[in-house]
């Protein structure tokens, strides 16, 4: 064979061992990216009736138990628990797949936030899940810096850790697990709000009236405005003014989109409240909102009571049935929406 002809094989053969090469390290990848970090859960997830979520210190964060119609949080007296978020970790658990292996020294968990939930600085979430018995649970991490698609985690009874793929939206506190939908009640539906100080006053808000419309159009334009029209204030001493125009549509709008920040039940009020501050919602079509806020010695909590007549009445009575006999707590800029004075609206003189 000439030297020539010798060197083209020997060219040839290390190319190919070069294609083998990477193939076999593609199907190793391969394999290793299919393999999921709990293979038996996705058949499972329709028997699970127990979620824990547990923190540092093995302090329970929430205990989500499903009962015959709904899912609820047990440390908040059942109410009702956020479905979709629960649905989404389960399912991001169920699809989690092992990118790599990571750490089995236990000296090293800290790095990653898999160390056991005992520890009181540990970093992790700890996932139990179970049906008549233990399902599995799962420590979940840290992120890797710059990536929402992958975090570290271990199996609790496991030393090995693992890099994984998979989001996670996994809150440390109680009431993030909660059904935080409470009231959506548009500006355009606020015909009026009074809020009531004991003994102190009481500001009174309302639509303006609107002039005749003039044809379809400007009946249009003028339905159009209503959502963002400055609600009149009574009352105004001479004068003074208002702080500066659309200082009330904060108030108007305190009913859209209204989220909780907790919740608990009336015996947080005790035998003998106070008298709350009382902010009644009325609506164009006659539903009536009254969100009573009482002022505790550890912040100031709503209770709200609805009633109306004829399709408003069956809206009120829908609203009762989800939020009557509960206490919430609120974000504090909603809270004091709740209870504004008229001296809050106006400039200083």
């Amino acid at each position: 064979m000439s030297r020539r002809a010798l060197a083209g094989l020997l060219g040839s053969l290390a190319a190919l061992a070069i294609v083998v090469g990477f193939a076999m390290l593609g199907g190793r990848g391969a394999a290793r990216n299919e393999a999921l970090l709990l293979p038996e859960l996705k058949s499972q997830l329709n028997d699970i009736r127990r979620v824990v979520i547990t923190g540092p210190g093995n302090q329970p964060i929430a205990t989500l138990e499903r009962g015959a119609e709904l899912w609820t949080v047990a440390e908040r007296n059942n109410y009702p628990a956020d479905v979709g978020r629960l649905r989404k970790n389960l399912l991001a658990l169920a699809e989690a797949r092992i990118v790599e292996e990571k750490t089995s020294n236990p000296e090293f968990y800290e790095r990653l936030g898999v160390q056991d939930l005992a520890d009181e600085g540990a970093d992790g979430v700890q996932l139990t899940l179970a049906a008549e018995q233990e399902l599995a649970s799962v420590i979940i991490g840290q992120a890797p810096s710059g990536s929402s698609d992958y975090s570290y985690a271990r199996r609790a009874a496991e030393p090995t850790s693992w890099l994984i793929a998979g989001q996670f939206d996994l809150p440390k506190t109680g009431g993030e697990w909660l059904d935080r939908s409470l009231t959506d009640i548009p500006a355009e539906r606020i015909e009026s709000v009074t809020i009531s100080h004991p003994g102190q006053g009481t500001l009174r808000l309302s639509r303006p009236a609107r002039a005749p419309a003039s044809s379809p159009d400007e009946a249009a334009d003028s339905a159009a405005s209503d959502s963002v029209l400055d609600f009149e204030v009574d009352g105004i001493p001479a004068g003074r003014e208002l702080r500066y125009p659309g200082v009330t549509n904060s108030i108007a709008v305190a009913l859209a989109e209204l989220q909780l920040e907790d919740v608990t039940t009336r015996d947080a009020l005790g035998s003998e409240p106070v008298k709350p501050v009382v902010a009644r919602f009325v609506t164009t079509d006659g539903l009536v909102v009254e969100a009573s806020a009482w002022k505790l010695a550890d912040g100031t909590r709503i209770t709200f009571l609805a009633s109306g007549e004829g399709e408003a009445g069956k809206e009120a009575d829908a609203l009762n049935a989800r939020l009557g006999g509960w206490v919430y707590t609120l974000p504090a800029y909603k809270t004091e929406q709740f209870t504004r004075r008229l001296t809050d609206l106006l400039a200083p003189k």
